[in-house]
């Protein structure tokens, strides 16, 4: 227990929290300064305004019957619940009325300290009369117990937000602490091998959730390049024992066999070595372009030079192979790539239509716009491919079964889809019109 309370006081949380209650507290102890002294100028000023009203007062009597009436005045003042202290003295210094004991005269705002029986006073002094010194004033005692009961007041208030700031980075570092356990909880598993683990998201729509939300996408992307991984795996298991076993056969009848015979099958053996170190630099140029480093070389393309390329290139190809290669140009905007990586990308896919349809299949490429966005498609009117294995033609090293006796090993079309991706472009297999296969290839407009 001790424990989790010590990671609770070291999480972020927490400690923003803890300045915000910080800020929180000075900001309670300025206010509360600014208060008091408001509330002190406050009290004093009614005490210099009541005692001015006091004098004002003594003033009109004396002036309309002199000394008598102003201690006449004098004496019913005091006499009121809550009276002011007076004291009326004459220009000898002789005391003629008040509850003070003799002081010199001061005129203006006079502050006695504490002595003969009164605390502190606050009061106005002032020469009624050349012959007459009138004070009035008040304790101060009610005044400090007021300022006391504001401090008092502020000091709860001060402690209680201290308390509650206290106890919200408490509760947020609980919950900051709870959703973080959850991700080191779903990430662990994951490396202990349970590729399924996810962390939950609680549906809030907070900075941690959507941080989880882009962790748990980016575990969907890890799981798939492992499958991708283990599949490939497989394949390259699969696709090489024969290759490899047929080496070995040719090695031996190499050693064992007559010297014409031992030069035809060193040459078919090394004919299949060359296989293997090409299956492995497709394998490797696939990496390489999923690195991203050709972008470098991107410049500003149109997509109708290249199609044009291709039917120099395969025209004569497919003819001589049964087939049949259609260009068809429409306008489109420019895009932003590297001219070697599209010429491969539109050879692998014009190969791949000519390797794996019938003779007499017609093979088109099409260059169009959809969504202002320049597409590419390659299609062709041949047998198609089932919907169920369309989703599996990009992955590297995938044939079909029917593809088993054809020469290649399955890695045209991962080609395709990493320099599309290279360039921001997604790519689609789908039913084509004339009912085979169509590869359809959307790229974005140059920026």
């Amino acid at each position: 227990m001790s424990c989790v309370r010590a990671r609770f006081l070291h999480t972020e949380a927490f400690r923003l929290s803890a300045i915000y209650a910080a800020i929180f507290c000075v900001s309670v102890l300025a206010m509360g300064v600014v208060v008091l002294a408001i509330a002190r100028d406050a009290l004093e000023d009614q005490i210099l305004q009541s005692s001015r009203t006091d004098i004002a007062a003594i003033a009109r009597g004396y002036a309309s019957d002199e000394t008598d009436e102003a201690r006449e005045v004098a004496q019913q003042l005091m006499g009121a619940p809550g009276a002011s202290d007076f004291l009326l003295l004459q220009k000898n210094g002789k005391r003629i009325a008040g509850n003070l004991p003799r002081m010199a005269a001061q005129t203006g705002i006079v502050r006695l300290p504490a002595g003969g029986g009164h605390g502190d006073i606050l009061g106005t002094g002032q020469w009624i009369a050349p012959g007459l010194y009138a004070f009035s004033g008040n304790g101060l005692e009610a005044m400090q117990g007021a300022i006391s009961r504001i401090l008092h007041t502020l000091s709860w208030l001060f402690a209680a937000s201290l308390l509650l700031a206290g106890l919200g980075g408490l509760l947020v570092s609980r919950t900051f602490l709870h959703k973080s356990e959850a991700m080191a909880k779903a990430c662990r598993a994951i490396m202990d091998g349970d590729m399924r683990a996810r962390i939950p998201v609680r549906g809030t729509q907070d900075e941690l959730d959507r941080l989880a939300a882009t962790i748990n996408e980016m575990l969907d992307r890890i799981a798939a390049l492992m499958e991708n991984l283990r599949q490939v795996t497989n394949d390259i298991a699969h696709d090489l024992r024969t290759p490899v076993s047929q080496l070995r056969q040719r090695l031996e009848l190499a050693r064992d066999g007559a010297a014409g015979d031992g030069q035809a099958a060193l040459d078919a053996a090394l004919a299949r070595t060359d296989d293997i170190l090409a299956l492995f630099a497709a394998l490797l140029r696939i990496a390489q372009i999923e690195g991203g480093a050709r972008r470098a070389a991107f410049t500003t393309l149109e997509l109708a030079p290249l199609l044009e390329q291709m039917r120099e290139i395969f025209e004569a190809v497919a003819e001589g192979s049964g087939h049949r290669l259609h260009i068809a140009i429409s306008p489109a905007p420019a895009i932003r790539g590297d001219r070697a990586l599209l010429v491969q990308l539109l050879t692998n896919l014009t190969e791949n239509a000519i390797l794996h349809t019938p003779r007499g299949t017609s093979i088109t490429l099409a260059l169009g716009m959809e969504q202002d966005r320049a597409t590419v498609q390659v299609s062709d009117d041949g047998p198609g491919v089932p919907a169920a294995e369309q989703a599996k033609l990009f992955r590297r090293l995938y044939r079909r079964e029917a593809s088993r006796t054809t020469p290649g090993y399955g890695l045209g079309l991962a080609m395709v889809e990493a320099i599309a991706t290279l360039h921001g472009a997604n790519v689609q297999a789908s039913h084509a019109a004339e009912g085979g296969l169509a590869i359809v290839i959307g790229f974005p407009r140059e920026a």
